[in-house]
Order: structure tokens, then C-alpha cells, then sequence
């Protein structure tokens, strides 16, 4: 859990002034401690115009498994809080404890990529994974859906229990979606100094949006980037 509060911690530092019009949303799981919805609802109502902490409607635990149970809920979830009018934005960004913003103004290059992608006619952006073999391409799922994906697509979550959601629909994904410069993934990486992630770059231009860093020094080298680079205050 600590990662998931660095991580809300850190895109609060980023975000001031407040964003009136940007929702910051939270999907847990029911056996995460409860210090970590009420840190959320404490950070996030300061920085964000609407924000809410939901626990996952659906429950596993261990990889794939808990890992598609949850997204499917986070799915779920925004369908919900349309309805509800408390997500009042076309699009939103899944993203897990493991991705760290890289600018002042992620959100905007976000927010522009999506006006982009919608304007050509796809449901999705994100970092297309290509794993080296026939069938091994796919879209990772930290990535921006249209808001109504599941009312649309109810079929297209969850998946099996053998592999991750995002694989096993990975057909349906690749043909609603486009790869994009503004997220990049190097899955599953342990440690990442300040030298490297400066250097980091998808396309010949550092990305809004990086996923894969599982280590702490990821989230407190992002903060001294955008500290040092885009003048924001420690």
C-alpha cells in the first residue's frame, strides 16, 4: 500500500492549483487497509474538482486473477459514477501503483492525445506491448478508455483467470485503440535513477506517463524531474 500513497501523494504535489473540472478516482480492494481510501479522500479532495474512493465489486487475490477482478471493477466503477454524475469527463486514465507521471502537465497531454484519438474514431490510447512472438502484441491496460467502455463492451472485461485481462482481449483492443507517445511501459522494472529516467523517450518524446517502475526511487525521481525541469515547489 505504500506505493499506491506515494503515488497519490505525488500526483497531488503535482497538481496545484486545484483542477475544478479533472476527477480523481480510487478502486480498492476489500482487504487493503482502510488508512488508504480516507489518505485518498484527505489528498485528492484538496487538488482534484470531484473525487471518490470505491471498494472493487469484484474480489481475487494473485496475479492474473486479482489483477483482472480489479480492473474490472475500476471498469465497472466508472460506468457507475457516470451515471451518477460525479464523473462528468469523456475519458478517463487506469493506472496502477507502478506508473509515475513524467511532467507538469501529464494530464493536459493526456487530455490532448485523447481529443485526438477520439477525433479518428478509437475507444483507447495507450503503450502497445509487443512480447516478440505471433499474437504477442496488445495494448497494456494502464491506459485511457472512453468513460462508457463498459456499457458499450460489458463482454470485453475480467477475462480469464490464466493470463492478464488486457492480453486476453488483446484483438479487441488492438482495433479499437492507437499506441501512443504519451504512455510508455518497461514492464516490470526494479529500480530507475534520476540519469535514466531522465532519458526516457517513446517516439523521440518523453512520454506523459510511465508504467512498470515497482520500486519507491521511481516516484522520488519523478518528483526531483518535474521539481528541477517544470518549477514546481518541493
Amino acid at each position: 500500500m505504500d506505493a499506491a500513497v506515494e503515488l497519490i501523494q505525488l500526483i497531488c504535489w503535482i497538481e496545484h492549483p486545484r483542477r475544478e473540472e479533472t476527477e480523481f478516482f480510487l478502486v480498492y480492494r476489500k482487504d487493503c487497509p482502510l488508512y488508504l481510501h480516507k489518505e485518498f479522500e484527505k489528498l485528492a479532495s484538496k487538488h482534484f474538482g470531484r473525487c471518490a474512493a470505491r471498494m472493487a465489486r469484484n474480489h481475487d487475490v494473485g496475479w492474473p486473477a486479482g489483477c483482472n477482478m480489479l480492473a474490472g471493477s475500476a471498469f465497472i466503477e466508472m460506468s457507475i459514477l457516470r451515471r451518477e454524475g460525479i464523473c462528468q469527463n469523456e475519458a478517463f486514465l487506469l493506472f496502477e501503483p507502478d506508473c509515475i507521471p513524467l511532467g507538469r502537465d501529464w494530464i493536459n497531454q493526456l487530455s490532448a492525445e485523447w481529443d485526438r484519438v477520439s477525433a479518428l474514431g478509437k475507444e483507447a490510447f495507450g503503450h502497445w506491448h509487443d512480447l516478440g512472438y505471433p499474437g504477442g502484441l496488445h495494448m497494456n491496460g494502464n491506459a485511457v478508455f472512453r468513460t462508457t467502455f463498459f456499457d458499450e463492451h460489458p463482454t470485453s472485461i475480467i477475462g480469464a483467470g490464466t493470463m492478464g485481462w488486457d492480453f486476453f482481449f488483446r484483438d479487441q483492443f488492438l482495433a479499437m485503440s492507437m499506441d501512443s507517445n504519451t504512455i510508455f511501459q518497461q514492464w516490470n522494472r526494479y529500480g530507475i535513477t534520476y540519469e535514466q529516467l531522465v532519458e526516457i523517450q517513446k517516439g523521440g518524446v518523453r512520454p506523459a506517463l510511465l508504467h512498470g517502475i515497482k520500486t519507491a526511487d521511481g516516484r522520488y525521481n519523478a518528483k526531483r524531474l518535474i521539481s528541477e525541469r517544470f518549477c514546481v515547489s518541493a
